[in-house]
């Protein structure tokens, strides 16, 4: 693929992660829209290559913050790496048993049924693309 797609969707991806829409849809549909599949592989990927840079940037850009409030205080960052496996451990096994469902009922007379074939049905990615607004 070439690098400037790949810088579009970063930017696309970098610009659409702070606002209240899915990045991930924004980077699908601009995928689509470059005529690459994003149900592939290779697509899959460079998403969760994109997510991976704009954690590293994150954690750059609030890496002062996260010093102070962390770094200097051993019982802090013990408790904030608990709560980080544990979300981990927990978002995984909800994921897994997700995967699993939606593998079963969308796709239960496809072969090979893999999540990933969702990528290419915009009719389900786009309503992420949107703003939501939260309301309590």
């Amino acid at each position: 693929m070439p690098i400037l797609k790949v810088i579009i969707l970063a930017i696309i991806q970098g610009l659409a992660e702070l606002l209240p829409v899915s990045s991930s849809a924004h980077v699908v549909v601009a995928e689509k829209l470059m005529g690459l599949d994003p149900a592939s592989p290779q697509m899959t990927l460079l998403l969760v290559m994109l997510h991976t840079g704009t954690m590293f940037a994150v954690i750059a850009f609030f890496w002062k913050k996260l010093e102070g409030n962390l770094l200097f205080s051993a019982k802090a960052f013990k408790r904030f790496a608990v709560l980080v496996i544990w979300a981990t451990v927990l978002t995984g096994i909800v994921g897994e048993v997700l995967k699993k469902i939606i593998e079963k009922t969308l796709f239960h007379d496809a072969a090979k049924a893999e999540i990933e074939q969702l990528f290419s049905h915009l009719e389900l990615i786009a309503p992420l693309s949107v703003p939501r607004v939260c309301s309590f």
